[in-house]
């Protein structure tokens, strides 16, 4: 036989907690902050696409025209160009974001050797390797191989320059989201204060999340340097958001230093 047990007495059934932060505010945070490292690593990397084609194509105008004027013959001169167009290269990467880096390599990890290059426009332009052309077919190989050190990859280019315009609308659009949130605050100038250090954090969280993409992703794979960079910048802008409201009190005091 089972007995039942019988409690009486008030019990809170519903009861109501409060956020310590609104979800919506960590939303537009983390978005600022991603929207603001992408926009400028997209700007930066069009500029330093922009200066690499630049680069390429004055080098290679200059070597031809040392060859024409007797300066250098096919050899030297195709030798030259090939060493220039990868230091060339190879220090534009430097500049490159991480993002941008893992897409250029993607595309190309190591640049080919000059051989490599001798058998592809060999093949392309006699049918024949190189090895079996004639001293002046070698130098039409010469002259080509030269040539085409000057072009850069016109596909490319033009998917950095709408990135940069990308880049651009997202700065227009996380001001706006900025210059939002200040014109309806109470307090404009803690506002300024506080949206400061949400784009600031959202720069930084990229920059810090950067490092670690050669080791959580490995070279050549932008998918993941993205997802990496975007998701370091995002935690930058809610930690960015947190800090701000965290220094509360001092943001209200500087309100009224009356700087500006």
């Amino acid at each position: 036989m089972t007995h039942g047990i019988e409690v009486q007495g008030r019990f809170q059934t519903q009861s109501g907690h409060t956020l310590p932060r609104s979800p919506l505010e960590e939303a537009i945070a983390g978005m600022e902050g991603a929207a603001t490292r992408f926009s400028l690593d997209a700007i930066n990397d069009a500029q330093t696409r922009a200066s690499y084609a630049a680069n390429i194509r004055r080098m290679s105008a200059q070597v031809r025209a040392d060859m024409a004027a007797g300066r250098l013959n096919s050899q030297a001169g195709v030798e030259f160009c090939h060493e220039l167009r990868n230091k060339i290269m190879a220090e534009h990467r430097k500049l490159t974001s991480v993002t941008g880096l893992a897409k250029a390599e993607q595309y190309k990890k190591t640049p080919p050797t000059l051989p490599q290059l001798f058998e592809k426009y060999a093949a392309s332009k006699f049918g024949k390797s190189y090895d079996t052309l004639s001293v002046e077919q070698k130098k039409q190989i010469h002259y080509e191989v030269i040539e085409s050190s000057g072009r850069d990859n016109a596909k490319f280019t033009k998917g950095t320059d709408r990135l940069r315009t990308m880049g651009k609308v997202g700065i227009l659009v996380t001001a706006a989201f900025a210059t939002y949130e200040i014109l309806n605050a109470d307090n404009k100038v803690k506002e300024t204060a506080r949206q400061g250090m949400i784009l600031g954090g959202g720069a930084a969280g990229g920059i810090l999340a950067g490092f670690g993409v050669s080791l959580i992703c490995g070279p050549g794979a932008p998918v993941c340097a993205i997802a990496v960079v975007l998701g370091g910048s995002a935690i930058g802008g809610i930690a960015g958001s947190m800090a701000a409201d965290s220094l509360d009190d001092e943001l209200e005091e500087f309100s009224k230093w009356e700087v500006f």
